[in-house]
Parts: structure tokens; sequence; C-alpha cells
């Protein structure tokens, strides 16, 4: 275990940690695994050194990972840092370095690290592993509305941002409550819950995790599923109860963010996928992985149970979407169509939806694995459908819009133009909810059309902001109403002074009519005491008496008349405008709903919907207008005013519910910071109780270790004696397996050089004998002829002798060539003979050489392992040796350290008790106080629409 060539580098990223804050001095006493260790590790190991990658055998996410160490065995050697393989490599003074590329660990880091394999590589602050129990009920699976209410917070949630950031994100989570006016919002490490009736905001939902990247509402609509984390690596699914806010449980430690998840009906499965490829199924009763499938080719990018739990469906960036047993996780058929990354998957009672970047949304039967139907969504891409629970499809795409749909692809709505990409869309009730690249969220209703309605945020600004900013439109709205009380003062000044100028006119002319009636009453009496002698008088006597009738009636008339401002004739004209456009608008409206009888559609119900609520409006103007024209100046404007003032009522009343809103999540972030701060002591006096009462456990650890290490120095040379017998057993038996086979292998070399000659023997005898045949054949021939080139030569003479002499010669020729022609045949018998005698011989000589060659593999396997053992014997030895060297002077001060560790954790125990008793008095206090001042949760007013 010299060096583990095969081991990766330990990946430094760049890293968030409180560790990388601190100084090599401010190590703590006491290192853990838990506590500080596996932070390390996090951000600089765990993309290759985890149970997926798992690179050269290591893993280093779990301590039990951690303690079996690589493939080439332990890396930590424990209260020995400086025999420990890792802590060599991250302090980079022995191969494989690490990272051999980026930045060393820092001081701090290494220090950490050494700290905790000197302290025996303690897992947690009690020794042992502390993990949270999941608390998910099982849900009766049904396909139709839960009976009661729909699940909505019912109690009071923290209100205040657990991130508040300079600008918002894509907003790339998004999900609708199935039978609540609910939607959950995603952001930067935290969930907006929202009502869609009111858009006010309900609870903010931490999730220190990172980053939301898929949200889904349980199928009865009780629990909320978040599922994300942070690139590259970590990911988790966390699971909230809706009506509580509080954690029912989380499932899966990913070394790379979650992408899609899903959580089965029933509500005993979670299943996610992601960049791995990997889809895994996990349990959440437990949070145990069940079952984790390598099928998908590139990321997983969306995972959706159907509602009744048969089917498991997950879609990649190849545009593949395959479909499991829900039950079994066993593949049950694939549904090829997408020519582009799958961006999701949504299902309704036997049909699976699909989005995808080549701009399609599809319908599919899962069960007969066909397409039912598709459509052109979004030029571009979509980036998400969802079904709702009575069948409607929701979307949104790169061509920056909503678009709600029914099954068969008809427009329903399409929402105006976002600013950038629309990437998720909802649909809670007839209330389409939708988001964009920017981060913007609006809120579109069905039967309004297009326009927005409203808008939600991902990233809502602090309790303390949104309070001084109810509080300051209060303060406007109150401004408001007092200025409309000054002009409503004012108005009814002026129709005072107008009436008491009216009634001063009447007073005078009353004062006229009386002086002009008692002068005509004068006259008329002076020409009645005179009629008797004045024949003159007598004459003007009908005339005064006409006259004194006139003025009476004038006196009475002036006397009766009431007091009264006629009308402007302005507001007169304004009445009449109005009722002309009254009748205007009502003209336009029956062409509207004429043409929509001829060409029904949802562009002719809006444009229908708009010209109705202009009547509306307008029918509102004319009745003020007729009113005006009914009355006085002064009069009609009292009732302006008075319009106006009335008018600031609902908005006094919610900018005051408003605040009253703020001051209660105020108030409550009080409690439930003392919630908290409970909490928090609470589990450091468990902490200091249980460390206090394993503070002895390094003494009994060291004693441990040094009783392990003399007992191996002790045995160690009885054991390396028989390691040194076996191995010495073993060298010879190999070293004669190895005779063995130099043996075999020169006797098959043997009978292959002879098989060799015989072969080139037989080579050249065959390839000599047709020309020695053929010498063969023309000295017999010649020999044949002999006789005849004798007749006609005289004996005893010289050309006789010649002859005689060419035939004795040829003769020998004959002979000699007859006697190579012999030989050859005779050498080429042989050499076939000979191969046919060394075939089995070299047969059994290889069977021989393959026989000694296993047994020489067996004997090199055997000797390797006695070599190992017996290195590994030497080294425990020397280890321990080390181990007594090292940790042996120091005994005495890991007693005294234990100790002063138990007292100062007890000490610790003590304040922390008395300071939990302190905040539980507190936080009864103030949770009274917060009763008294706020009973119950405000009624929440809808927002109006725009």
């Amino acid at each position: 275990m010299k060096s583990l060539r095969s081991l990766p580098p330990l990946l430094v990223l760049v890293s968030a940690m409180a560790a990388r804050s601190l100084s090599a001095a401010d190590v703590p006493a006491k290192v853990t695994y838990n506590d500080h260790i596996l932070p390390i590790f996090k951000n600089a190991c765990l993309n290759c050194h985890n149970p997926d990658k798992k690179k050269a055998g290591l893993d280093l996410s779990t301590y039990a990972g951690s303690l079996a160490g690589s493939d080439n065995g332990k890396v930590m050697e424990s209260g020995n840092p400086s025999a420990s393989l890792l802590v060599k490599c991250i302090r980079q003074t022995e191969d494989p370095k690490m990272p051999p590329k980026g930045d060393k660990l820092t001081d701090a880091e290494i220090a950490l690290i050494e700290k905790w394999v000197s302290g025996q590589l303690l897992e947690s602050m009690t020794g042992k592993a502390v993990t949270a129990a999941n608390n998910v009920q099982v849900a009766v699976i049904s396909l139709s509305k839960p009976d009661g209410p729909p699940p909505m917070p019912t109690a009071d949630l923290p209100l205040e941002p657990f991130v508040r950031t300079k600008s918002t994100n894509a907003l790339i989570a998004l999900a609708a409550s199935p039978w609540a006016p609910l939607v959950a919002v995603g952001g930067q490490k935290q969930i907006i819950l929202y009502n869609t009736e009111t858009l006010q905001p309900l609870g903010i939902l931490p999730f220190p995790e990172g980053f939301p990247a898929i949200i889904r509402f349980s199928k009865n609509g009780k629990l909320l599923m978040t599922g994300g984390g942070l690139g590259g690596k970590s990911g988790k699914v966390v699971l909230w109860d809706v009506q509580t806010g509080e954690r029912a449980g989380e499932v899966g430690n990913e070394f790379d963010q979650v992408l899609g998840a899903d959580l089965s009906p029933d509500q005993q499965h979670v299943a996610l996928g992601g960049p791995g490829k990997l889809l895994k199924i996990y349990s959440t009763k437990d949070g145990k992985l069940e079952h984790s499938i390598k099928k998908h080719t590139d990321w997983i990018t969306a995972v959706a149970f159907s509602p009744d739990g048969k089917y498991l469906a997950s879609a990649d960036r190849n545009g593949g979407i395959l479909v499991w047993e829900g039950a079994t996780g066993r593949e049950f058929n694939s549904l090829p169509g997408h020519k582009a990354c799958v961006t999701a998957l949504s299902f309704m009672p036997g049909v699976l939806a699909s989005a995808s970047e080549d701009g399609k949304i599809a319908l599919w039967d899962v069960k007969e694995g066909k397409e039912i139907r598709n459509w052109a969504a979004h030029a571009g891409g979509a980036s998400s459908v969802d079904f709702t629970p009575d069948g409607r499809l929701v979307s949104a795409g790169r061509d920056k819009l909503a678009k709600a749909w029914d099954q068969t692809g008809k427009v329903l709505l399409t929402s105006a133009p976002f600013e950038d990409i629309a990437l998720r869309a909802v649909l809670a009730s007839d209330r389409v909810v939708a988001g964009d690249w920017n981060g913007s969220i609006r809120v579109f209703d069905l039967k309004t059309g297009p326009k927005s309605v409203g808008e939600l945020s991902s990233n809502p600004p602090p309790i303390a902001e949104s309070l001084a900013a109810a509080e300051k439109q209060l303060a406007d709205v109150k401004a408001e109403q007092t200025k409309a009380e000054q002009a409503l003062a004012a108005a009814e000044k002026n129709l005072k002074d107008a009436l008491a100028a009216a009634q001063q006119k009447k007073s005078e002319t009353i004062a006229v009519a009386e002086k002009e009636a008692k002068q005509a009453q004068t006259e008329l009496d002076a020409l009645k005491s005179t009629t008797a002698t004045d024949a003159e008088a007598k004459a003007k006597l009908p005339a005064a008496e006409k006259k004194q009738q006139e003025t009476a009636a004038a006196l009475a008339t002036a006397q009766k008349a009431e007091v009264k401002i006629p009308p402007s004739p302005d507001a007169i004209a304004k009445a009449d405008a109005a009722q002309k456009n009254v009748e205007s608008l009502r003209a336009e409206l029956k062409a509207l709903e004429d043409a929509r009888k001829n060409n029904p559609s949802p562009k002719a119900d809006s444009r229908v919907a708009n010209k109705q609520a202009e009547i509306a409006t307008a029918q509102t103007a004319l009745e003020a207008a007729k009113q005006a024209a009914a009355g006085s100046p002064q009069e009609a404007e009292i009732a302006r005013v008075k319009a106006e003032r009335d008018a600031l009522k609902p908005r006094l009343d919610l900018a005051t519910t408003g605040v009253q809103r703020w001051q209660r999540a105020q108030a409550f972030m009080r409690v439930h910071t003392s919630k908290q701060t409970i909490a928090e002591l609470q589990a450091k006096y468990d902490e200091l109780v249980a460390t206090a009462k394993d503070a002895l456990s390094p003494i009994a650890k060291t004693e441990a270790d040094l009783a392990d290490a003399e007992k191996t120095i002790k045995e160690s040379a009885t054991v390396i004696a028989a390691k040194q017998a076996a191995f010495d057993s073993a060298r010879t038996a190999w070293e004669k397996a190895v005779k063995g086979v130099e043996d075999a292998q020169a006797a098959a070399a043997d009978k292959e050089t002879k098989r060799k000659a015989a072969t080139q023997v037989e080579a050249t005898a065959t390839a000599d004998l047709p020309n020695i045949t053929k010498r063969q054949m023309t000295a017999v021939a010649t020999e044949q002829r002999k006789g005849k080139s004798l007749e006609g030569l005289q004996k005893d003479t010289e050309e006789y002798n010649a002859a005689v002499a060419r035939i004795a010669a040829r003769a020998k020729e004959t002979a000699d060539s007859q006697a190579a022609l012999d030989a050859a045949n005779k050498a080429l018998a042989e050499a076939k003979k000979q191969q046919e005698d060394l075939a089995p011989e070299i047969t059994k000589a290889k069977e021989a050489l393959t026989t000694a060659a296993l047994e020489a593999k067996k004997a090199t396997t055997a000797k390797t392992a006695a070599e190992t053992a017996l290195t590994g014997a030497k080294k425990a030895k020397e280890s321990a040796e080390l181990l007594i060297a090292t940790l042996k002077p120091k005994t005495g001060e890991i007693a005294a350290e234990a100790k002063k560790a138990k007292e100062q954790a007890e000490k610790d125990a003590a304040e922390t008790a008395k300071k939990l008793a302190e905040a539980k008095a507190e936080a009864t206090r103030i949770k009274t106080e917060y009763d008294a001042k706020f009973p119950a949760p405000p009624t929440a007013q809808p927002i109006a629409s725009k």
C-alpha cells in the first residue's frame, strides 16, 4: 500500500464552507467526521469518491466508506496521521498528490483531517451517527378529490426570506396544488407558498441544500416535494407537510443536482434522476435506496409517477422516455418520438404528457406504448407541461408564452408575451401562474384573457421592508383620506355658502315682494277710501286691486319658493354624453355577441367579456353623471368627493390588513425564532450531555489501541515467522513450478526442433526427388541406347574404345542416379514416419507445458499472497511500533484532555441548561403576548385584477 496509483485527484471545488475561514490555530479540540470532515470531503473529494463513481474503490461520502479505504487497502491509520496515506496525499508529500492540478487544501483543512485521524477517527461528538427519521404517512391512492377542505397552511408560517439576493434567478421550479388555491415557487435556497386567489405569500420553506430544480405536490395535496441541490456537488429531495410547514422527511444523498423527481401516490417512494444518468428509487420511510437503474444514456431531466402508481416514467436529454413498473422498477416500455431534450413529464389517469425542446407536446398511452397525439406547442422549444386533475394542460416555451390547452390541443389561453423564455407554467383552478428566464412570475386568468392580473416573486423582501412598504401605503391612503375629508368639508362649505347666498337672495326677494305688496295694498286702501267722492279713483280701483293681488301672489310665491341651486349645464352635457357612450357600447356588444354566435372561440369570449366590463364601467359613469346633472354643481361636487372618500375605504381596509399581516408576521418570527433557539439549545445541551458521558472514551480508545499494538508486537515474531515460513514454502513451490515450466518448455522445444528437422528433411527430399527421378530416367534411356552407339565401329579402334568408355560412364551414371533415387525415397519415408511419431509426443509435451504453467500460476498467486501477508505482518508490526512510539507518550496528555473535556462539557451543559430554561420562559412570554395580540390569522383580501 505504498501508493494508490489508481486514486484520482481530490477535486478541489470553490468552497463556501466554514473551514475555509478557519486558521490552523482554530482547529476544535474534538474533531468528528460528521461535523468537520464530511464538509471538507463534500467540497473537495466527493465529485469522484462517491458511491456512484467510487474511483479507485474509495467512497468518502460515508463514515464506513472512509474507514474501508480503497481497492488497495485502508487510507487512514487511527491515531497515526503520519502513517495515513490520505494525509500524505493531501499534504502532497507522497504520490498521488491531491489534487495534482488544483489548489492544495488549506492548512486549516489539513489540520482538521490530521486532528481527526489523531483523535481516533470519531464519527460524531457522541461517537455514534445521528440520523433523523422521516415522518411520511402512507396515503390512500385515489383518482378523485379527497374528502374535506383542500390542504392549505393552517398555521402561521415564517415569512422571513431564508435568502434575499440582489437579483432574481430564472424560474425553474414551480408547482400548483391539485386541489387548493396554492402554488409553490422555487427561489434561491427557499420555497415560497402563495395563495393564487389573493396572491399573498403564505409561508417560506428553507431549502439550504441548494437550488430547487423540481417542485411537486403529492397527489392528495398534503405534501410538498422539492428536489435540487448544487450542480456537480450535491443533491437531495425534501418533503414538507403543507399544513404545518414542517419537514416530513428527506431522501437521497446525491453528488450532483437532482433535476427530476416525483413522489409516488401512496407516498412511500421517491424517484429521482439527474446528470448521473441513474434513475434511483428511495423509500420515504427510512430513506434507503431500493433501486438504481442505469438505462438512460444522458442526463435524466424529468420523472413522474402515474396517478395510480402503476407506472413510473423518466426522460432524458437525448429525447428518450422510458416507462417502468411502479412497484418493481422493471422496464415496461419505451416511448420514442421526441428529437430533442424532454423537458417535462406529467400524468393523468392513463395518459402521459411530455414536452420537448423540439417544440412538441405529446400525449401517450403508456400501457400500449403508443402516441395518442402531438402538436407544435411552442416555436423553438417547449420548456414545461403540466396536467390539472380535470385533464387540462398548461405549458411554457421559448416563444416567451404560457399556454393552456384541452386534451385535443385546442388553446384555452395564450398569455401576453414575457420578456424572455417562458420556463414554467402551472394551472390552479382558472389561474395560470408562469415564469420566465429573468425570474418574472405573472398570474393570468382564463376568464379575463391574456393580460396579467398580478405578479409573484421568488425573491421576496424581508418582513421589515414589507412592513415598511405596507405602513407607507397605509400612510399614503390615510393622507388621501384626510385630503378627501378636507375636500368634502370644503365642498359642504361651498354648498352651505351657496345655500346661504340663495337664502339671502330669497330673503331679499321676499323683502322686495313684501314692500311691493304693502305699497299696492296701501294704494288700494287709499283708492277705496276716495272712490265714493272721486270718480277718477274709482276708475283706478280695478287696476289697483289687480296689482295688490299680483304683489300678494308674488309675495306668497317668494315666501314658498325652495332655496335651490340650479344644475350646471356642463353636468347636463356630460350626462347626455355618458348616455350616448353606454348606448354605443351596447351596440358594439351586440355585434360582438352576434359574431361569437357565428364563430365561437376563446378570443371571441374574451372580447365579449372585455366589452361587458367596459359597459359596466360606462354604466357606473353614467349613473354618476345623471346624479351630477340632477342637482347643483356644489351637490355634485359633494357626491364626487364622497364617492372618492368612500372608494378609499376598501383601500384603507386592505392597507390596514396589510400592515396587520406584516406586523403579525414580524411578531410570529419572534415566536418562530424563540422556538428555533430552544431547539438549538436543546440540541446543544443533548450533545454536551452525550459528550460529557462519552468524554473519557478517548482514554479507553487509546488503551485499546495500545493494547492491540502491544499484542501485535508481542505476536509479531510468531506471526512473521509463520508468514515467513509460509512465504518460503510458497516460494519453494513456486521455484519448483517454475522449474517444471522450464523443463516442460525444454521438452516441448526439443520435440518441436525434431519436428522442424524432420519437416525440413521431408521438404528437401520432396523438392529434390523430381530432379533425381528425371536424371535416373535419362540415364536409363541412355543406357538402353548404348548398344546402338557401337554399331558400324571397328573394334580396338580409337573411336570404338571411346564409345565403349562412354557407355561405361553412362552405366555408372545410371547406377549412381538409381542409388540417389533410392536414398531420396528412403529419406522421405523416414522423415514422414518421424513426423508421425513426433505428433503425439508434441501434443503430450504441450499438455505437460499447459499443466506446468497452471501450476506455476497457482504457485505465483500463492507466493504473492504469502508475500503480501508477510509484508502486511511486518508492516503491522512497524505500524504498531510507530503507534506505540507516537501514542504512548501522549497517554497522560490524552487522559488529561479527556477529563478536562468532560469537566468542560459538564460545565457547558449546566450553562446551556440555564440558558435553555431562560429561553423556554422567554418563548412562553413571547407566545403569550403573540396570542393575546393576534388571536386569529387575518382574513386575506383578494387582489383586484389589473
